[in-house]
């Protein structure tokens, strides 16, 4: 260290200061009259009916209450005279110590911001080799790197093993988070996978902070949810199956109804039955029909039906509700519109 600094001659300012003295005339005489106008005013409560009187004694209060103020002021800026001329030649006389003092400060902290930045870069290079070949990003730990940057953590530039010691043990921290994510998100994903449901949304939950136990009850509490959904609705569907078969049933009986009734009141019929010779070779659709049964000969006999349809489309209605009903096929003429 320098002499210069070292040297006891000056150590202090040596400054001969005399105490000012302030003496009050006639102390007692202001007193005194202060306490008059107190002992005059003390206990006064303006009134309504006197508030014109009232505001012109505040305001004579006040007024004397200012040049009282600005007496004291006064003097004390007379007596402050010595100490603001003794402060500006300090100011002046120290100035160029100060210059040089703040010179070398600035000169240190580069130094110190410049080895800073030397350490910092070799916390970035350990996180660097000691992630490498992990799934741990070193660029999270970006918030600890300035604490683990201080002077105190090196010798010269090289860390000490407590540093090197404390990051370890954070990044094992993070690849345990790391597994216990992975571990997580296999249950989840195992999980839905068994339900029948996609993880992604769980997948979501995980990472915006809820536990796994909390997934996994949601995950429960929606299959069963869908599953009851999807009971409903399958018991819906049945039903409006079964109500439509049943309108169809119904619909098929009103058209069943609806042509009989018809062909009651449209159709006109006539029928002959024309017995014939039994020896006849052969027979007109009128004529008998000889069958054996058995010993005994059967007389059968074809009758010829005329109905007249007011279309072409009752008519083939008609034919269909004959052999829905089980009277086989039949063969029908049409003679043109009547």
């Amino acid at each position: 260290m320098s002499e210069v600094i070292e040297n006891q001659e000056v150590k202090d300012i040596q400054i001969e200061f005399k105490p000012a003295a302030i003496n009050i005339l006639e102390e007692e005489k202001f007193k005194e009259y202060i306490e008059k106008v107190v002992a005059e005013y003390k206990g006064h409560v303006p009134k309504a009916d006197n508030l014109t009187v009232d505001r012109k004694t505040r305001a004579k209060l006040n007024g004397l209450m200012t040049n009282l103020e600005a007496r004291r002021k006064e003097i004390k800026k007379e007596i402050n005279v010595p100490y603001t001329e003794f402060e500006s030649w300090y100011k002046k006389a120290i100035k160029p110590m100060q210059d040089v003092t703040s010179t070398i400060d600035a000169g240190i902290k580069k130094i110190e911001a410049e080895q800073k930045e030397a350490r910092k870069k070799v916390v970035h290079e350990l996180l660097v080799e000691l992630t490498t070949d992990t799934e741990v990003d070193s660029r999270i730990f970006e918030n600890f790197v300035d604490d683990w940057a201080k002077a105190s953590n090196f010798n010269d530039i090289k860390p000490k093993k407590q540093l090197i010691d404390s990051i370890t043990y954070v990044i094992d921290g993070e690849k345990q988070k790391i597994a216990e994510y992975k571990a997580n998100k296999d249950t989840i994903s195992n999980f839905c996978f068994g339900n029948n449901v996609s993880d992604t949304p769980y997948i979501r939950m995980l990472d915006s902070g809820k536990s796994v136990s909390e997934v996994m009850s949601a995950i429960s509490e929606d299959v069963l949810f869908e599953k009851q959904r999807k009971e409903a609705e399958e018991k819906r569907k049945e039903a409006e199956r079964q109500r439509q078969a049943e309108l169809e049933k119904q619909q098929q009986e009103f058209e069943t109804r609806k042509l009989e009734a018809s062909f009651n009141s449209a159709a006109s019929v006539s029928t002959e039955i024309i017995q014939s010779e039994p020896e006849k070779t052969k027979s007109s659709p009128d004529e008998e029909i000889a069958e054996v049964s058995g010993t005994e000969i059967v007389q059968k006999y074809r009758a010829v039906i005329e109905i007249c349809f007011s279309s072409l489309e009752e008519k083939n209605k008609w034919k269909q509700v004959m052999v829905d009903n089980g009277f086989g096929d039949f063969k029908a003429k049409e003679f043109g519109k009547i």
